[in-house]
């Protein structure tokens, strides 16, 4: 096979993960380019846009042939995106540019919308929840009274970030979360059109996090996650452990089936399943690198990370083959720590960040509030405070940090003066 060297990387909203794709590409001499999928993309996300890691920056507006225009003169040889609201655009940008490696974009849309997934899996014979889709509050409770199974979780069919997601326990708190749902918008600003009720899946989740090329996977890391499932189901803490290990074996290859069902040939891609006692389960795919990471972390376990992965497929498909019989080999634990508020008001002090990068295991972390702005109760990424990660030689150790990062949150809310009402 010829080797295809790649000139430009085209990445539609490089933020999130995503943001170190165009540092890392740069690193081997590849240009970068850069679409921004919509002009009404939140802040949160803008402003982690860096514009000198690119070439150019496009600003895509709806107009689909003017964005193409702008890119015609660039040999673009990967497409990429950062934000699962972008997945749509980014693969019909590989199509229409007629990049080699790319998914094909007619299942694109379940590769974003929940309740097309959860068909298309189901149709492919694997295990996914029973689900309900409506713009009817009312309907959605008229199927779950019909069910009569509880709990529920109920959710928008294009969410992200557990935004909007409600474990819900009785038919008021159902037709509350519909109507929440309904009312407000996606993480990306985007109207939430319709509503998903699933049934409610026990078990432990885990996030695996793979790269595919032309149709096989590999799996960079298996995270175990850790939830608040009382009826938002925040994120407390996601750890990593060996994927390698015999007991994982059914999961992972349930993981690589709905990555086959769901058309997944390139690119990255992280996958929730909760390993239920009937066997794993779907929770959903996104299309894209897992977000709100520190790549430094992975790499400290065993020697790649989600990005690091993604750039080598890009930059030597060829090779893949050989890195899936590359067996890892795992030195010490990390993990990621959401950062939670417990309170709601005007945040008046600094949060205590150097009681946390005091802790032995930190490594980094990012910071989503200062003082001035208004804090919610964290039901979710967007309503939490930051993210920490951490690493260290003995799971004790980490587990201990984490613990610590608990405690320092409650002394920290529990000075009256922290937050204060607007």
């Amino acid at each position: 096979m010829t080797y295809a060297f790649i000139d430009t990387v085209l990445i539609v909203d490089g933020a999130s993960t995503a943001a170190y794709l165009a540092p890392a590409f740069r690193a081997y001499g590849i240009r970068c380019v850069h679409v921004i999928s919509s002009p009404d993309l939140p802040e949160l996300y803008r402003n982690q846009f860096v514009a000198t890691d690119y070439v150019r920056t496009i600003h895509h507006d709806g107009d689909l042939e003017h964005t193409l225009a702008q890119l015609r003169d660039l040999r673009i040889g990967a497409v990429l995106h950062g934000l699962d609201a972008a997945l749509e655009l980014a693969d019909t940008l590989a199509e229409r540019l007629d990049v080699a490696h790319r998914n094909p974009l007619a299942s694109s849309a379940a590769r974003r919308d929940k309740v097309l997934m959860n068909e298309r899996v189901t149709r492919a014979g694997l295990r996914a929840p029973s689900q309900y889709s409506s713009r009817s509050a009312d309907d959605v409770v008229g199927w779950v009274r019909a069910l009569g199974q509880l709990p529920v979780v109920v959710k928008p069919s294009r969410s992200a970030g557990v935004t909007g997601v409600k474990i819900c326990r009785s038919l008021g708190q159902v037709e509350a979360a519909a109507r929440d749902v309904l009312a407000t918008q996606s993480i990306y600003g985007q109207p939430n059109e319709d509503v998903i009720v699933q049934t409610y899946s026990e078990g432990q989740e885990y996030i695996v996090d793979s790269v595919s090329v032309d149709g096989r996977h590999k799996v960079v890391s298996l995270w175990e996650v850790h939830r608040d499932r009382s009826h938002a189901p925040r994120l407390d803490k996601m750890l990593v452990v060996d994927h390698t290990a015999p007991r994982f074996a059914a999961l992972l290859g349930y993981a690589r089936q709905v990555l086959d069902a769901l058309d997944v040939r390139h690119g990255p891609t992280h996958l929730e399943i909760i390993d239920t006692a009937a066997g794993p389960t779907l929770v959903e795919l996104n299309a894209r690198l897992h977000g709100s990471l520190d790549p430094r972390l992975t790499t400290a376990v065993n020697g790649e990370n989600h990005v690091s992965a993604t750039v080598a497929t890009v930059l030597n498909p060829e090779r893949f083959a050989d890195a899936l019989n590359q067996r890892p080999v795992f030195n010490g634990f990390c993990g990621h720590v959401l950062l939670l508020s417990s309170r709601v008001g005007r945040l008046n002090k600094p949060f205590a960040w150097e009681a946390i990068e005091a802790l032995p295991s930190f490594v980094g972390h990012k910071r989503w509030v200062k003082p001035g702005d208004t804090l919610s109760v964290t039901t979710d990424l967007k309503t939490a405070l930051g993210t920490v990660g951490l690493y260290n030689a003995t799971f004790e150790a980490l587990l201990a940090d984490c613990h610590r990062i608990r405690d320092i949150e409650a002394r920290f809310f529990s000075d009256a003066e922290a937050v204060i009402q607007s």
